[in-house]
């Protein structure tokens, strides 16, 4: 499914307070938000340590500090995973947050490991059974990625917000 997949290593920075006009707080913190709240569209993601803290898991209602152990990553969960599991390994949901009083910058590598784009996502037949039927339909990993770029209003002439 991954082999020759479009595995993607993004780096990224995250300014400093002072760079930026407004400084947006959480559950009403002072602080900033670098990244809002959301789960990738991938299988999974892994996250090696960054320069600074701020990522952060959503585990129940709770926001949690995610810090990889040493010499490892985090390995978070993606919306094509929960397809293929029906559901039993659920989206990693996680933001990044500047620490009430940080001012500094932040930069992170995330790899996002995604299928071959025509690899069918449907769920696998042990995630199945009578207690939990088959929650997603099948569809290409090609075609997932494509109806959550157009959900998020990344596909240039076809916005659904204006």
């Amino acid at each position: 499914m991954v082999k020759d997949g479009p595995t993607l290593t993004r780096a990224i920075r995250y300014p400093a307070m002072n760079e930026l006009d407004t400084a947006l707080g959480v559950d009403g913190e002072p602080g900033h938000v670098w990244a809002a709240e959301h789960g990738d569209i991938n299988l999974i993601t892994a996250l090696p340590r960054a320069t600074a803290p701020g990522l952060q898991v959503k585990v129940g209602d709770d926001w949690v500090d995610a810090v990889p152990p040493d010499d490892g990553v985090i390995v978070n969960t993606g919306i094509m995973l929960e397809r293929l599991t029906n559901g039993r390994i659920p989206i990693g949901w996680h933001r990044v947050v500047a620490a009430p009083g940080f001012e500094g910058e932040r930069y992170s590598v995330v790899q996002f490991c995604h299928p071959r784009p025509w690899t069918i996502l449907s769920p696998v037949p042990s995630c199945c059974t009578p207690d939990t039927p088959q929650r997603f339909a099948a569809i290409s990993a090609a075609d997932a990625l494509d109806e959550v770029l157009y959900e998020i209003n990344l596909v240039e002439g076809a916005r659904r917000v204006q």
